[in-house]
């Protein structure tokens, strides 16, 4: 029976790591080589807008005149999957959708999914396949846009215009002969261009719902083989009961091994893997406590990232972190194994050298300011840092030695950034 859950186990693991690695159902469809892709506008219902489309290796370029005639005037392009009337493609299984759109000017984008119904499609009538739509404005949309299918809705003037029941007014991706790009509500009249690489459509070959409906069908089939296993065979389930006392006894000191881990997690920064404030407390008291014994000098670096808001921003959070993952790398490939670096706080670090005079102290950091300086800890951009240097006292309140080093980093920041201040100290006479 313990093999048989093991094999389950597995099961159910290598299920769910092919899922999310191993399973993804692409469609991509470039429109610089897609051939069934036509331009569209407003003429067909009387108005006077005009579309010319060019091909590029890989995108098509609209370029569009949006002029008065028509009541909505529109432009756009049709994307024809399938024969383009009654045989589409199911979309159904897809959960991300991926548009590369780069508009010239501003204004909204309608993206139809024109969707074909055996009991609303009138023959040879474009018009009467359902119009799953999403609006959106492209240049406030990421590149390239996402969207997921909760997202669309039928559009309410074709509802209306059809005089559809509410019941066939359902968002409907099985059956997709078109897709449909055109210009939104609030287009402006005029002159304007698109540039479109293309859609992807994304999702799992097996849905999740039936990934995770098969894997409980086969605990429960495997957990009644069990069980009628333990009916027949009253003695194996009293071994199988020591074993479990065993299996129990195991966790328990997995527990004790997952708690002692857990403490020395609490202890570090989870992003940068480097010491945080309360496993730094220890570090300092230990030191201190050294200094007062021995005398052996122990210097203390304070520096931050320069102008790590404007990292954060321009580029985004996620940038912000790459930066501080790639520093405290940097950092800690250059300093010894005796020395602790602590993420003091945001882009705020702390270097604490034992053994270390405070003028070594400040030629390590002007050799770690340089090294950063010439790195590339992101493409987008240099990252730069000042640094604060000053040296324990014995004796000495641990807050009068971090105001002491905060004030020499605030003074390498008054006086340009990038670069290095020392800071002696000095008594009250």
């Amino acid at each position: 029976m313990n093999f048989l859950i093991i094999v389950l186990l597995v099961v159910t693991a290598v299920a769910m790591f092919a899922y999310r690695h191993f399973l993804d159902d692409v469609l991509e469809i470039n429109l610089g080589e897609y051939p069934y892709v036509v331009a569209s506008a407003d003429s067909v219902d009387g108005g006077t807008s005009a579309i010319s489309m060019t091909r590029t290796d890989s995108s098509v370029i609209i370029e569009y005149e949006l002029r008065e005639g028509y009541a909505y005037p529109y432009v756009g392009i049709k994307v024809y999957l399938g024969d383009g009337k009654t045989m589409g493609r199911d979309l159904s299984n897809y959960d991300s959708i991926f548009v590369w759109l780069k508009p010239r000017n501003e204004g909204s984008v309608r993206l139809y999914m024109r969707g074909y119904d055996s009991a609303l499609y009138r023959k040879n009538d474009e018009t009467s396949l359902k119009f799953n739509e999403i609006e959106f404005i492209p240049t406030k949309e990421p590149y390239p846009a996402v969207f997921v299918p909760q997202e669309f809705r039928v559009a309410g003037w074709w509802v209306s215009q059809n005089e559809i029941n509410v019941h066939k007014a359902r968002v409907d991706l099985s059956n997709i002969p078109l897709i449909e790009i055109q210009t939104g509500t609030n287009a402006p009249l005029g002159y304007g261009g698109w540039e479109i690489r293309g859609l992807r459509f994304k999702g799992k070959k097996i849905s999740q719902v039936d990934l995770v409906t098969t894997l409980v069908a086969l605990w429960f089939v495997t957990f009644l083989i069990i069980l009628i296993i333990r009916f027949f065979d009253y003695s194996r389930e009293r071994a199988m009961n020591r074993k479990k006392q065993e299996e129990l006894k195991k966790n328990l000191i997995a527990l004790e091994i997952e708690k002692s881990e857990y403490e020395k997690s609490s202890k570090e920064d989870p992003l940068t893997g480097c010491l945080n404030r309360a496993g730094f407390s220890g570090v300092l008291l230990r030191e201190q406590e050294k200094l007062n014994r021995t005398g052996t000098p122990v210097s203390f670096m304070i520096f931050d990232i320069d102008h790590f808001k404007n990292v954060n921003d321009t580029y985004g959070h996620l940038v912000g972190d790459e930066v501080l993952v790639n520093l405290a790398k940097l950092v800690q490939g250059m300093i010894r194994n005796t020395d602790s670096l602590v993420r003091w706080g945001g882009e705020e670090f702390v270097i604490l050298s034992d053994d270390t005079s405070i003028q070594n102290a400040a030629f390590l950091a002007e050799k770690l300011r340089k090294a950063i300086e010439a790195s590339t800890l992101i493409t987008q951009q240099q990252v730069t840092c000042s640094f604060g240097v000053t040296e324990m006292v014995p004796g000495e309140d641990p807050k009068s030695l971090i105001a002491r080093a905060d004030k020499a980093l605030y003074s390498s920041k008054e006086n340009g950034r990038n670069r290095v201040t020392v800071a002696t100290f000095r008594r009250n006479h």
